[in-house]
This record gives C-alpha cells, sequence and structure tokens, in this order.
C-alpha cells in the first residue's frame, strides 16, 4: 500500500479499536480522551476527496453502494428478528412500513420497533445516517472548500459552538463532524503540510486547550455518558486531535520502486483485513456486546474485572463469527471477488491495468494502491437506556463513540 493510504488505513484501523474497547468496558474516560469518531470522519472525507477527484460525481454512488449494500444485510437480519419475536411472544412489533423507507435510505436512525432488545441494533447507526448526509453533500462541499479552504474550515468549526448556543439540535451530529470530514478534504489537498509547523503546532494546541477544558468541565460539573453528549467541546476536542494525526502522516515518496510495485507496508494485510470488514465489525459488535452483556449478568456484577474481560472476549469473538459469515457482503458492495479473509494485495482497478508508459500491464504504476474500504468505526453507547432519534434530529443527550 501507499504509505499515506496505510496510514489514513492504520488510523481507522486504531479509532475502531478503540470503539470496542470502550463499548466492552464502559469506561468514561477512554470516549472523552480519545475522540475516535473525529478520526473516522476525517479519514472517511479525505478518502472521499480523493474518489472525487477521481470519479467524479459518481463517487457519491460508488460510496453509496459499499454503505447501503451491507446496511441492507444488517437491516433485513434486524426486520426478521423483530417480526419472528413479535410472533413468538405474542408481542406487537411495534414496527411499520413506512419504517422501511428509512432502512433502505437511512437519511435518519431507523427504527426497530418496540422490542426491549432493540435498541442494540439502531443505537449505533447514527454514524451511519451521518456518513451518508456528508456524502451527499461532498460534491458540494469540496469545491466550495476549495474556493475558501481557510473561511470554510473555519466556519465550520464555529457553527457547531453557535448552534450550540442557540439552542438548535436539527442535523446535531452532521454538524458536529463536519469540521473532521473537511479536515480529511484538506489532509488530501495537501493543505495541512503547507501551513508552518510551528503555527500549525500553536493552532492545534490552542484548539486542544479550548476544547479539552470544554469536555473537562463538562465532565466534571455535569454527568456526561460519553463524548458526543458535550456539544460543540466534542467538535473542538476532535479537531485537535484529527489535525494533530494527519499532519503526522508520513510524505508520499512519489516514486515507486524501478520495478513498478510499491514494497508493501509491514502489517499491510492485516489492515486491508481490518478495513476491508470494518463496516460489519461497526453494525454488528454493538448486538455482540449487548448478547455477551445479558448472557453474563446473573452470573457476575456487571463492573466486575471478570465481567468486563468476558464480555471483552465475547464481543470480540461474536464480532468476527459475524465478519466471516456476513463480511463477504462488503466485498460485493466494492465489486471485488468475495473471500473469506481478505489477507492478500488488493486487485488493481480495472482503469489501471494498462499502466502507464513503459509499465507492465500487470505491473501498473499504481498497483496496490486501491484505495480501502470506506468506513468506519466508533459509534455509540451500549446501554437500554440510550436514545437514539433522526438524524435531522438529533440531540446532544444522545449515544455516540
Amino acid at each position: 500500500m501507499q504509505p499515506r493510504t496505510s496510514y489514513l488505513d492504520l488510523l481507522r484501523a486504531a479509532a475502531l479499536a478503540r470503539v470496542l474497547l470502550y463499548h466492552a468496558t464502559g469506561w468514561l474516560w477512554l470516549s472523552l480522551l480519545v475522540p475516535a469518531m473525529g478520526v473516522m470522519f476525517g479519514v472517511a472525507g479525505a478518502l472521499l476527496a480523493a474518489s472525487l477527484d477521481r470519479y467524479g460525481t459518481r463517487a457519491v454512488a460508488r460510496r453509496m453502494r459499499r454503505l447501503l449494500v451491507p446496511f441492507w444485510a444488517f437491516g433485513a437480519t434486524v426486520l426478521v428478528l423483530v417480526v419472528v419475536a413479535g410472533r413468538v411472544t405474542g408481542t406487537p412489533s411495534g414496527f411499520g412500513f413506512g419504517d422501511v423507507f428509512w432502512w433502505l435510505l437511512p437519511l435518519r436512525v431507523p427504527s426497530a420497533g418496540g422490542m426491549s432488545w432493540g435498541w442494540a441494533f439502531t443505537v449505533g447507526l447514527w454514524y451511519v445516517s451521518t456518513y451518508l448526509w456528508l456524502t451527499l453533500l461532498s460534491p458540494l462541499l469540496l469545491p466550495l472548500y476549495r474556493r475558501w479552504p481557510w473561511p470554510v474550515l473555519a466556519a465550520a468549526t464555529a457553527l457547531p459552538v453557535c448552534t450550540y448556543l442557540a439552542g438548535v439540535t436539527q442535523f446535531y451530529f452532521v454538524v458536529s463532524y463536519l469540521p473532521c470530514w473537511l479536515l480529511g478534504f484538506a489532509y488530501h489537498d495537501g493543505l495541512l503540510r503547507r501551513v508552518p509547523a510551528r503555527l500549525y503546532h500553536g493552532l492545534v494546541l490552542v484548539l486542544a486547550t479550548v476544547g479539552g477544558t470544554w469536555v473537562l468541565l463538562a465532565a466534571t460539573t455535569g454527568t456526561p455518558s460519553e463524548l458526543n453528549h458535550i456539544p460543540a467541546g466534542s467538535t473542538i476536542w476532535s479537531v485537535a486531535w484529527v489535525a494533530a494525526l494527519l499532519r503526522l502522516a508520513p510524505r508520499s515518496s512519489g516514486a515507486l520502486r524501478s520495478s513498478g510495485a510499491a514494497r508493501p507496508a509491514r502489517g499491510g494485510g492485516l489492515l486491508r483485513l481490518v478495513n476491508a470488514r470494518a463496516l460489519t465489525v461497526y453494525l454488528w459488535h454493538i448486538p455482540a456486546s449487548a448478547a455477551i452483556t445479558a448472557l453474563l449478568m446473573p452470573w457476575l456484577s456487571f463492573d466486575s474485572v471478570a465481567h468486563v474481560g468476558l464480555r471483552l472476549v465475547g464481543m470480540v469473538l461474536l464480532t468476527v463469527v459475524a465478519a466471516l459469515a456476513v463480511g463477504w457482503i462488503e466485498d460485493f458492495a466494492a465489486r471485488r471477488r468475495p473471500r473469506l479473509l481478505r489477507v492478500g494485495a488488493p486487485a488493481v482497478p480495472q482503469s489501471t491495468r494498462r499502466g502507464g508508459a513503459g509499465v507492465p500491464r500487470r505491473r501498473a504504476a499504481t498497483d496496490g494502491l486501491v484505495e480501502p474500504v470506506p468506513i468506519t468505526g466508533p459509534m455509540s453507547q451500549v446501554g437500554p437506556g440510550s436514545s437514539v432519534g433522526p438524524v435531522s434530529s438529533a440531540a446532544p443527550g444522545e449515544s455516540g463513540g
């Protein structure tokens, strides 16, 4: 893999690991300290900017296909479970045919009916809705950003603060993570590298100080259950992290070896595997955690070391089973040959197989540089009391990662 692409894969994999650890342990400090959601949106923004430059507006359809096809499979499973459970128990499912639309096009968080366990399947879906909105808006956002890069970044960072002070909660998550998405654009365009190091580090320090103080005060004076419950402060803190991490990305050498192929990055196979199944892991790990918790609760105290350890191990094992069972759908959505374990080098896209002048057909200059699957990561807190609403009316009290 290309060093910069490999670095984005590494960031996404690390953020996803943080999410799994947080949802298994419930450690509040982990959610507040490491804003994994912001990192995931920053990575997604960078990858989408690259796709828009390469494919134009067709990139939106490509991203939607990669997002929605696995999501539809997940949704079909949820709907079958709800209907079957309702008939077996004789309990009304509370699910209407109108809800099917939001499972087909999740511009808002879809419903899983009135089942007591339905929250486990929908509490994290705000990320899918937010990702979809930002993807649809990107053909407009990218040229706007390129016309006025710094004013747009500044306005996007200030927008969550303004909406918070005004008491506006519409499109809460879209507004909150828009700056991280735009920082991904800036990373792709090389804008972050053009800022003098001393100035850049100073700006990041200011953002980290303001955001960190805001988060700390909110955590000590209130009862936030996670970072997403701190409006505006969570955005500033996330922007500081994303800006710092994207600046640390290794510089691309811009040249490949004379053989026409880049040297494989160490651990690249594992990164490709995790990123090729990132959406499956994201969708299924919360239901897995809820299932393991329900099994352990009669025997162990929720906060005991044994419960936390077994919950983490059980959640990982069940998530791996889900990835093995349905992860191939991500390959199908990306128009790759479905594989049980994608540990080999990714296939060369059709548009690059001819190669450039003097580059053999099977060793094109872009061999192995296929952009990874666009997803994501972190999501919402696991708990029966978590509330979920549509992205268009999402409130700060909703759950996140």
